[in-house]
Formats: C-alpha cells, structure tokens, sequence
C-alpha cells in the first residue's frame, strides 16, 4: 500500500492576547500532493483499487452476512425518500444497489440548499461532497446534473474556507467542525480545474484541527459539545482523507492514533450509571439512545483506528443502546462506521463485550496530560454497580470547560461524589446559576480559597454583569466566549495575555488490581504568586492535589498541599452529595433549620448516600479542624459573593432549579461538606480517606489511622496499606514508620527511578515516584540510597507491573 507524507506549513499566530484573523495559506502545503484520480475516493474506493477503503460491493456483502449491520441500515431504508439528505440517500444506494435511491440523492445534490456555516450552525457541505463521489458514475448524475452540483459545492466550499481563514469561530468549538466538513467538500472537487488551491487550504485548516484533538485527546467543552456537534465531522473527515489522498500522517499527526485516543475516551466516559460523565457544559446527549452519536462514532472510531478495544467498547455501546443509532436519523452511517472484522479474535463474545473488556481494558486511562487532564479508574464494565472515578487537572481550552481544576467523582451504586451544578436553568447561559456556580470551583470537588472582594474580569465586563466574584475559588478567565485558532496561539496564551495554563500533572501510575495514582500542582488555577490577574491579590503560592485509589481497600485517599499568602485566606475541601451527610453531632450556624442551612460538625466521620451507595468520608487533617454541612432547599447552591469568611454567611443561593427533583442527567447538587483549618495560618494540609460501599455490601470498613512518619512526612494507615505524602512539595530522603503487622507501603513522594533502602532491602522507584513494597510489621526506616553508594543489583526490589 503506497502512502504519501504530506508536510504543511501551518498558521502563523502573531498576536498573543487576541486572536487574529487567520490568513489564507494558498500553496502552503506541498504541491505533490496525490488526490485520488477517480471516485468514489471518499470512505469507500473502487473494487479493484489499492488503498484504504472498502468498495460498495464489500459493504453489500456485509448487509447480507450480519445481523447486526442490517437491523441498523434496515431503519434508514424505512425511512420517507423526502425526508432525507443526500448522504443518507446515497448511502441506501451503495448498501442495497437500488436506482431509486440514486435518483433522490441525485435531485437533493442538485435541488437542496447547502448551508453555511454561521450562527451556531455548520454547513452540510460534507453531505454533498459524499453523494457527489459516491454517484459519480451513477447514469442518473448526468453531465449537466454533475457539473451543476460541483459547482455548487465549491461556491459553499469558498465561504467556508473564506469563513476560516477568519477568526470568529473558536479552535475546541466551531473551527474545528467547520474544518472537517469543508475538508470533505474539497476533496470530493479537488481534482477540477481550479481546485488544487482550495484543496490545499482546506488541508491546512484540517490539519490545524486535527493538531488540536491530538493534543487534548478528549474534549474539554464536555460529553454534549462533543458529542452533538463535533464527533461525527473528525470522524467522517478523517476517513475521507485516508482514502482519498492515502494519508495515515497529516503534519506529523497520526490519523489513526488520534482516532483511537478519542474513540478510547469516549468509552472511558461512559459511567456504569448510565450515563457520560459531565464534564464541561453538558446537558443533553449524555445518555446512550438520545440521539445516537455515540454509537455511530465509536463505531467508526473502531474502524479508523482498527483497534479492539475501541471495537468491544463499540459493540458494548450498541448492546446498552435502547435504540442503537439513536432517533436522529443516524442509522445510515452504519454503511460507512461499521466493521465487525476489527473485533478481538480470540475469546471475544460480541453479544458480552464487557467480559472481555475487565480482562483486556487498561484499569486507568489519563487522557491530555499536557492539555485537558481527564483520568478514568475503571472496574468491572457492564456492572451498574462498578466502582468509579474520575480526576480531571488541565489548562482551558474552552469557553464550555469549567473552573474545576483538582476536582474528582466517584460513583459505587449511586453518585457518591457527583459534579454538581446545570447548564440552562437559573439564567440560561448568561445566568446567575451558570456563572456564579455551575462553572466554578464551588460546584465541584475541588478546593476553595476564599479571598475578600476576588473579581474575574470576565464576569465584570459582560453586557449586563449578574455575577461577578470568583465565590472562593479559580480564576474564572473565559466563561462565554473563546479566541484561540490554533494549537500554536494556545501554546501561547498558555503563559502570557489571559493565561490559560492551570495546572500540571505531575505523576500518573497504575499498578493492576494495587493502586491508581495521579497528582498535579494546581497553583497556577487560582490568582497566585505565579501570575495574578490584574486587581486581584495572590491568594496562593502552592496548591497541589494526590489522589490514590487503593483498589484491595476499595479506597480514595485525597492530599491537599495549600500555602496562602495570608493567614485570613481560609482554604477548604469541598465534597458533594446528593444527600445530606450523617454526623454524630451538627449545630445549625445560618439557615432555615438542620435540614436547609449551614451546620457545624465535631464529627471526623460523615455518612452520606445515593441510590444504592453509601460514601464514608473519614477527615484526617487538619488536625484542629472545622467541618460544615451546607445544603438543603435554599443553601445547595450556596456561594460566598464577598469572599469574606470573617463576616459570617452572608453569600447567596445561586438557585439552578428544585434540588429534591431526581434527574437522569447532569445534577444540580443538594449538599456538600467543607472542612476547613480552624485555626489561622498560611500553611495547610487536608488529608481525606473515601470509603465507597454498596449499602447492601454488610461488610466492615478498612481501619484508617495517622501514623508517625517523622518531621517531613504525613502517613496514613488504610486496612493494610500505608500511605506516606511529602509534607512539603519536594520528594522525601528518609522516613520512620512503626506498624503493627504486614502489609505494603505507597510512598507516593520518592524521587523517580531511584533506590531506597527499606529496612535491609533495597526497592528502586518507579518512573513516576512511587515506592510500592511489602512492609514488615515493627520499626522500619526508609532512606534514599544517595549517589555513590553500591550499585543497584538485579536482586534489588521493584514491582514489574511498575516498571513502565
């Protein structure tokens, strides 16, 4: 198979804090470029051809040989010829041989409007350059009919290209979609008279697109933009283009490997509750069904990247479907999405993909290290009852991304530790609920640190301001609105103008059926010593997050490092539940009663419940510490206006609708705990244990205890485990540990791809800088074996399912 490396010069971004227009990089790209001489070329090649691609008479094969296959196309054939786009009619072409099908596709290719792309919407030139190539040598697209209709795709396909070489639409929104479908466009025409230079500005425009999905591996807008708007064009788009100019590299960027990433996260997403997890602004979509997109397009995701893992998560995703492609008139993608020869080969049930898939699926997955920062642990797929969790830590790449840096959620037969917070009632999308709440770091399980009169001049300088303080938390930098038109301009706003880095992950390890480790450094979230915004304070010169999943425990262990500027600065830890926590003891502070207000808790210990879940929730430090409880009717979406904790509650409800009403989606929240130090300081440590059981589980919860670890240290004992954190931000050299019988250490601060000495044994640290090893009950000292000592010997400890 002959491929060909296409090699672009990509945009030039000058500006920094604004985006400038985007000039037309005619001849930028290499002119050899090898446009396929003939069609079809886009998704499917003739029968003969060497290439990618699939030819018509292997899809027709396949409606005859599977099941699966026809009961989905068998829904786009029930379907009235009027009602369809000329894609969709085509396609009942290519998979039935029927003419009738030809000629609708044909009258709609040449009677149909092709839109443009504008006011929130996207052209469906793509549609038209399919039918175009795929009916070329149909007798119904005569001359006349064929000359008419290339001549209308490349007049729609001017303004869009004229449409991108500007700056109104956003890098991780609009740009990108409307990149993919003017790619199809292009090529479907690039070989007549004229072309060639519209064909190679469209590849630039693609490449810039698919640089960015690269880069983030997932979508910081959330599941729903995702998923309604942008999924289905990369997906489409990407296959045109290895079929028609036999690319699998575009710039350095493989098509396949940036399929299989996306394809990968959207599995990873999919909750056991039902539902993809709502990150960002997500409302609709986020269940299978809906519309049908995600069926579609971890379908094609599958067949794109050839990879089996995407393949099982696509069989798994029509098997929990209750309508497989979905109610949108979807079902004829199957004819371009489906291939069933990508499934695992050996033991692989299709009708029970997820017993293969608690076998064979990574039990941890970090999607976007460098850029979105969303981490999935996994247990056992297909369970509703499967423990989960997520952690997401990433710079803003997106006005529909929230400021929930540090946040993590955690489901075991119910939302245990949900995101909280809607998108659209309370205001809509200028509304109090959204901007003061929903959006910001009080909504999630992130830290709060509350600094009097904190502004954002993003909220300030909307047209009529309903909220304007950060309510405690992050930097609230791009809530309605984003200029960012490449990967290079990203790079450099990251550091300058509206400064979009905001946090850096700075280990991720998973050692099967052990533990999950991520950790990030998310000072530069907040106004900190790092850079502030201009009239704002430094609140913050350290924030770091550690979270553990000790998997024998079933177990979350949570550490906060927070180092504030000033003693009146008053750091929190911020937990949702969508019921009240049980305590020992409360005492009512502000409020209508002990069921809706603001209560105080002696208590170390909190129960809280959803569904068929129940989340023990154990605080360990601060050691002199005060727990809340806020929530109810009139304070679940409570937030502190001023920032002021030394005035009382005086902050306000930021009502998003009736918190008691269940909803299948997204949740509005109902009550959250916050622990904060009760005395003053600028130097603060949280150290939180999460327990998540099944209610009906009747087991007895792991013991969880501080231990002595020495001066630079905090331990903590889980049932057998002992964890050990830096108190400081900087690994440790030695500890001192006293335990009262066997089990294993996680010392998750060591230097990387070093050796410590542990008793009388020497273990080397893995990559990341975690010491993992059995621990012998009594006193044990662990020291770093400094520079110069003897050699590390093949003798020497360390975990080979550590050793990455």
């Amino acid at each position: 198979m002959c491929e060909y490396l296409v090699r672009f010069v990509l945009l030039a971004v000058s500006a920094v804090t604004a985006a400038p227009a985007v000039a037309e990089q005619a001849g930028s790209a290499d002119p050899e470029l090898h446009l396929y001489p003939d069609h079809p070329r886009l998704v499917f090649r003739p029968a003969r051809a060497r290439g990618f691609g699939r030819s018509f008479e292997d899809v027709r094969n396949l409606y005859r040989s599977d099941q699966t296959f026809r009961s989905i196309f068998d829904n786009a054939l029930a379907q009235e010829l009027p009602k369809q786009q000329p894609a969709m009619l085509a396609a009942s072409w290519v998979v039935t041989g029927e003419d009738r099908y030809a000629r609708a596709a044909v009258h709609a290719l040449v009677e149909n409007p092709i839109s443009r792309s504008g006011g929130g919407s996207y052209s469906n030139i793509w549609s038209f350059g399919l039918a175009y190539d795929w009916l070329y040598h149909h007798p119904a697209l005569t001359l006349e009919k064929r000359e008419k209709a290339a001549a209308r795709i490349v007049e729609r396909l001017e303004t869009e290209l004229a449409g991108l070489d500007q700056a109104s639409m956003a890098l991780w929104h609009g740009r990108n979609q409307a990149a993919n479908n003017a790619m199809v466009g292009a090529l479907a025409v690039g070989d007549l008279p004229g072309q060639a230079l519209n064909l190679r500005r469209a590849l630039n425009h693609y490449a810039i697109a698919l640089h960015a999905i690269d880069f983030s591996e997932g979508w910081p807008e959330g599941a729903s933009y995702w998923i309604y708007n942008r999924a289905g064009p990369y997906a489409v788009t990407a296959d045109c283009v290895l079929t028609a100019l036999g690319l699998d590299r575009v710039d350095g960027v493989s098509i396949r490997e940036a399929m299989r990433k996306i394809g990968l996260w959207s599995v990873y997403q999919y909750a056991p509750n039902g539902m993809f997890e709502p990150y960002g602004d997500s409302a609709g979509s986020l269940r299978l069904g809906e519309t049908g997109w995600w069926e579609v397009t971890v379908d094609y995701f599958a067949k794109l990247s050839r990879d089996p893992l995407v393949m099982a998560g696509g069989d798994y995703f029509r098997n929990q479907s209750p309508s497989p492609y979905g109610r949108r008139l979807l079902y004829w993608y199957a004819a371009i999405s489906y291939d069933p020869s990508v499934r695992p080969r050996r033991g692989y049930d299709p009708a029970k993909p997820e017993l293969w898939m608690r076998q064979h699926m990574p039990q941890a997955k970090l999607f976007g290290r460098e850029s979105m920062g969303v981490a999935f642990f996994r247990g056992e797929w297909g369970n509703p009852d499967e423990l989960y969790a997520t952690f997401k830590a990433g710079d803003l790449l997106a006005h529909h991304d929230h400021y929930d840096t540090g946040h993590f959620s955690i489901q075991r037969g119910g939302l245990l530790a949900p995101q909280t917070g809607l998108y659209g009632p309370g205001g809509g999308y200028y509304g109090r609920h959204r901007l003061g709440y929903a959006i910001q770091t009080v909504s999630a399980n992130s830290l709060l640190v509350l600094a009097p009169g904190e502004t954002a001049a993003s909220l300030r300088s909307q047209k009529d301001p309903v909220w304007t303080s950060l309510s405690g938390g992050q930097r609230v930098i791009r809530p309605t609105g984003f200029d960012c038109v490449s990967l290079d301009h990203f790079q450099r706003m990251r550091n300058s103008g509206p400064h979009l880095e905001r946090a850096d992950i700075t280990a991720f390890e998973s050692v099967p059926r052990q533990f999950d480790y991520i950790a990030a450094d998310i000072t530069a979230a907040y106004n900190s010593t790092r850079w502030a915004e201009p009239g704002n304070t430094a609140k913050v010169s350290l924030v770091t997050r550690q979270f553990l999943y000790l998997r024998p425990e079933e177990a979350f262990v949570v550490y906060d490092r927070v180092e504030t500027t000033r003693p009146e600065y008053l750091p929190k830890f911020l937990l949702h539940h969508l019921s009240k926590p049980r305590t020992e003891s409360e005492k009512l502070l502000s409020g209508n009663g002990v069921e809706d207000g603001i209560l105080e808790t002696a208590s170390r210990e909190l129960l809280s419940s959803h569904l068929r879940g129940i989340l023990s929730h154990r605080v360990l430090l601060p050691a002199q510490a005060r727990t809340l409880k806020v929530g109810g009717p009139n304070y679940n979406c409570y937030a502190e206006e001023d920032g002021d904790p030394s005035d009382g509650f005086d902050g306000v409800n930021l009502e998003g609708g009736d918190p008691l009403q269940p909803r299948p989606a997204a949740q509005l929240g109902l009550w959250r705990t916050e622990v904060e130090p009760s005395t003053p300081g600028t130097s603060h440590r949280f150290l939180n244990v999460l327990l998540p059981r099944l209610k009906s589980s009747g087991g007895a919860l792991p013991e969880v205890e501080v231990l002595e670890a020495g001066a630079g240290a905090y331990a903590a004992q889980v049932g057998s485990t002992v964890v050990v954190f830096a108190r400081e931000a900087k690994p440790l050299d030695e500890i001192n540990l006293k335990v009262k019988a066997p089990g294993r250490l996680i010392l998750l601060d060591a230097v990387p791809d070093r050796q410590y000495r542990v008793g009388n044994r020497r273990v080397l640290t893995s990559r990341e800088g975690v010491l993992s090893t059995g621990l012998p009950p009594g006193a044990i000292r662990v020291v770093r074996v400094r520079s110069g000592a003897s050699p590390w010997h093949p003798w020497s400890e360390r975990d080979p399912e550590t050793d990455r």
